[in-house]
């Protein structure tokens, strides 16, 4: 058992996603295919986005930094450090509104 800090990581994910071709960085911190929970820590440099994508089960969002809008086909909502939120069961999108980190849980249906 050892904890991670999730501030740290996000400093070093936002340096390596503001020079990566996507913009984006990725570390899964628990889960995988023999689980049901997974958790990522997902970084975005400001302005990038992840594109319309399906909701793969019941998902919660944590900005650790920085600020992001979620948007689905009906509504979209500003996330800021130190909010959650649930993510609707719909297809939605993530931009990234400054350099943002978000911890992204989700539990497979």
């Amino acid at each position: 058992m050892q904890p991670t800090s999730l501030t740290d990581l996000s400093d070093q994910q936002i340096t390596e996603a503001r020079t990566a071709s996507s913009g984006r960085t990725v570390t899964t911190l628990h889960g995988g295919s023999d689980h049901t929970l997974k958790q990522v820590v997902l970084t975005l440099a400001a302005g990038r986005e992840l594109s319309d994508h399906e909701n793969p089960g019941e998902a919660t969002l944590l900005v650790i930094r920085g600020r992001v809008r979620l948007g689905t086909a009906s509504a979209s909502v500003e996330v800021a450090e130190g909010e959650y939120l649930v993510i609707p069961p719909e297809r939605h999108h993530l931009v990234a509104l400054t350099d943002a980190t978000v911890l992204l849980s989700v539990v497979a249906r």
